[in-house]
C-alpha cells in the first residue's frame, strides 16, 4: 500500500443512503437464500412410527417433493411422548429450511396434556401449510360379539374397567376419543397407550385389547380386508369409502365428531421465502392428480392453506383442544 493510498480519506456517505443500502442488503439475502435452495438433502421428521397415517402422507408427498426440488428428502420417523420428541427436534434444528415436520393435531393438544414442554408450540414452529385432514373409525376384532357402539357400550357396563381401548399414546386423539366416549356412555373403561396405532390394531386383532378410536389410514385397509370390524366413524356425515358405518352421532352421541389434520411446520426463524417456496412446492405437489388420489386413497382428505391460514388455525386448535383436554381430565407431568 503506497503513502497516497494511505492518506486518502474514505468519501463520506450520507445517513439516508446508508439506510437504503441497510435496506437493499437485508431485502436481498433472504431472495439469495430462496435461488439457492435447496443446495443439499432435506430432514423430513415424522414424530410417529412407520405405516402410522403421518408417515403414509409423508412417503406420498415426498417422493414428488423430492423430484420436484431436485434433492433428497430423508424422512426421520421420530415416535415417542405423543408426538414431542419430531416436534422438539424441529424446534431446534437451525432455521435454514432443512428440517421439517410433518405434525397431526396432537402438537397442539400436547400444550394442554403436558405440563410443561422442551418448546414453545407457537413461537418455535412456523407454518407452511395444512396437507391433509381425516376423521378417525371405531375399531374391534370381526371376532368380537360386538357388532355395534350399543353393543360396545353394552358390554361396558357389565364388565367395568375390564374393557379396554387403544390409543397411539397418552393424550393423543385416539385417547381423548375414548375418553369422550366413556363419559358420555357413563361406562368405566381402560386406556392403554401404544407406541403407534398399527401396533394397537394388531393387538385388537389378536384379542388383547377391545377397541380403539384410529385413523383411515390404519384402519380402512383391515376393516376392508376383513381383519377389523368398524362400528363407527367419527364424521358428521358417512364417508363414502365406509357407506355401511353409521357415524358416532347416529350410534347415539350427539356432537361426537372428531377431525384430525396433517400440516408442515418448519424451524421458527427460517426465512419467509424459503417457507414460501416450500409451500408453493407442497401445494404444487399436493394438487397432482395422482398424488391427490392417494392422499384420498388412504383415507385423508385433501386440504392445503397459506402459513398465514395455518397460524390462525393453530391458534384456534390450542383454545379448542385446551377445552377438550380439561374435561378429559388427561394430564401428563
Amino acid at each position: 500500500m503506497t503513502d497516497a493510498t494511505r492518506s486518502s480519506p474514505m468519501p463520506a456517505i450520507a445517513p439516508g443512503l446508508l439506510l437504503a443500502l441497510a435496506v437493499c442488503s437485508a431485502q436481498a439475502q433472504p431472495e439469495t437464500a430462496a435461488q439457492n435452495y435447496p443446495s443439499k438433502p432435506i430432514r423430513f421428521v415424522v414424530p410417529w412410527v412407520a405405516g402410522g397415517g403421518t408417515d403414509i402422507v409423508a412417503r406420498i408427498i415426498t417422493q414428488k417433493l423430492a423430484e420436484n426440488l431436485g434433492q433428497q428428502i430423508v424422512i426421520d420417523n421420530r415416535p415417542g411422548a405423543n408426538g414431542v420428541i419430531g416436534a422438539e427436534i424441529a424446534a431446534k434444528a437451525p432455521p435454514d429450511g432443512y428440517t421439517m415436520v410433518l405434525h397431526a393435531v396432537e402438537h397442539f393438544i400436547n400444550a394442554s396434556v403436558y405440563r410443561e414442554l422442551p418448546y414453545d408450540t407457537v413461537k418455535d414452529i412456523a407454518p407452511v401449510t395444512l396437507v391433509a385432514t381425516h376423521y378417525l373409525v371405531l375399531i374391534v376384532s370381526p371376532a368380537a360379539p360386538t357388532k355395534s357402539v350399543a353393543d360396545l357400550v353394552a358390554l361396558a357396563k357389565s364388565k367395568p374397567q375390564e374393557v379396554n381401548f387403544g390409543s397411539w399414546g397418552n393424550g393423543s386423539l385416539a385417547q381423548l376419543s375414548g375418553e369422550s366416549l366413556k363419559t358420555m356412555a357413563r361406562v368405566d373403561m381402560t386406556h392403554v397407550p401404544y407406541k403407534g396405532a398399527p401396533q394397537a390394531a394388531t393387538d385388537i386383532m389378536a384379542g388383547r385389547i377391545t377397541f380403539m378410536f384410529t385413523t383411515m389410514p390404519t384402519g380402512l385397509p383391515l376393516v376392508q380386508a376383513g381383519k377389523l370390524r368398524a362400528l363407527a366413524v367419527t364424521s358428521a356425515q358417512r364417508l363414502p369409502f365406509l357407506a355401511d358405518v353409521p357415524t358416532m352421532i347416529e350410534a347415539g352421541y350427539p356432537g361426537f365428531e372428531v377431525q384430525s389434520w396433517r400440516g408442515l411446520f418448519v424451524p421458527a426463524g427460517t426465512p419467509r421465502d424459503i417457507i414460501d417456496k416450500l409451500h408453493d412446492q407442497v401445494v404444487k405437489v399436493v394438487e397432482m392428480p395422482e398424488v391427490r388420489q392417494r392422499v384420498m386413497t388412504a383415507g385423508f382428505g385433501v386440504v392445503t392453506s397459506t402459513p398465514g391460514q395455518l397460524g390462525t388455525f393453530s391458534r384456534a386448535e390450542l383454545a379448542k383442544w385446551a377445552k377438550v383436554v380439561k374435561a378429559a381430565g388427561v394430564r401428563i407431568e
